[in-house]
């Protein structure tokens, strides 16, 4: 019904466009309208609600496709900082490494920059793995150092990993000395700590907490197994009753990211080395 007034009110508009507004069409059309007017207007009014509502799916859908872009965006910002960050922090650690390098003169020695690729599972904390192994020069006994200072030893060794005993370990021991007052002695990890150390043997009480101490270079036996001057801790507590002194370790050993390993030493070093030694005899 409503299809058939709609085609006869645009039947009488379109003969209307062609005739003046007097006689009987003019008089139809004025009786149509005065009918269809109302009907109009209900109609428009009834479909008002749904054409809101198709509005208003409209702009959700839309709302909701600006949201995921926005959200899109967000997340490639977020993991952008989060890179940005990193290689920040990367930098910041082999910075030191270069600074600790240069104040150390390990230039000597063939390097290998690497990063921790796990950490020991243990409450001990007291191994980690880095990704760099024999393919990249790393064997057994190796110093590795941090940009501060000294972490420990490589314990294993595979073609592109390898396992580093951290000097926390409750095996390790280094020949050491106070860096202020040259006292010679013995850093051992103190039992049941992940991070404090112990120096034992020291052959004066002048020490003082604060005080750094660095790798001996030699032991008892002769030369040792790390290099002369690197930081190992500084002293925390000095415990005369019970002739203990307790120190922190200068490397974060349980937030490592970029080490460095000390392998051979390089030929040059050998060479100057050997010309020293024939200056001294001669």
């Amino acid at each position: 019904m409503l299809a058939l007034l709609v085609t006869l009110s645009v039947i009488l508009l379109s003969a209307s466009l062609g005739s003046s507004s007097g006689g009987p069409l003019g008089a139809v059309q004025s009786g149509f309208l005065d009918v269809f007017a109302p009907i109009q207007e209900g109609v428009s009014t009834l479909l008002t609600p749904a054409r809101d509502v198709v509005n208003g799916i409209d702009d959700v859908v839309n709302a909701v496709g600006q949201r995921n872009r926005y959200d899109a965006e967000n997340q490639r910002l977020l993991a952008q900082n989060a890179q940005l960050q990193a290689d920040r922090r990367q930098y910041i650690a082999l910075s030191k490494l270069f600074t600790l390098d240069a104040e150390l003169g390990v230039s000597s020695y063939e390097q290998v920059t690497a990063q921790i690729a796990d950490e020991s599972p243990s409450i001990w904390y007291s191994h980690v793995m880095i990704d760099a192994g024999s393919g990249a020069g790393v064997g057994v006994g190796d110093v590795v150092i941090d940009g501060d200072g000294l972490v420990g030893r490589v314990s294993t060794v595979a073609g592109d990993a390898a396992e580093v005993t951290l000097l926390t370990d409750a095996n390790s021991a280094v020949a050491a000395r106070d860096a202020r007052t040259g006292t010679w002695g013995i850093v051992e990890p103190a039992a049941g700590s992940t991070s404090q150390l112990l120096f034992e043997f020291p052959s004066s009480t002048s020490l003082a907490p604060g005080d750094l101490l660095v790798t001996a270079g030699t032991s008892s036996r002769g030369s040792s197994e790390f290099p002369p001057d690197i930081p190992i801790g500084r002293i925390t507590k000095i415990d005369s009753a019970a002739a203990t002194i307790s120190l922190e370790t200068n490397a974060n050993v349980r937030q490592l990211e970029d080490v460095q390993v000390l392998t051979s030493l390089k030929p040059l070093a050998h060479v100057a080395g050997a010309n020293v030694a024939k200056q001294g005899a001669g």
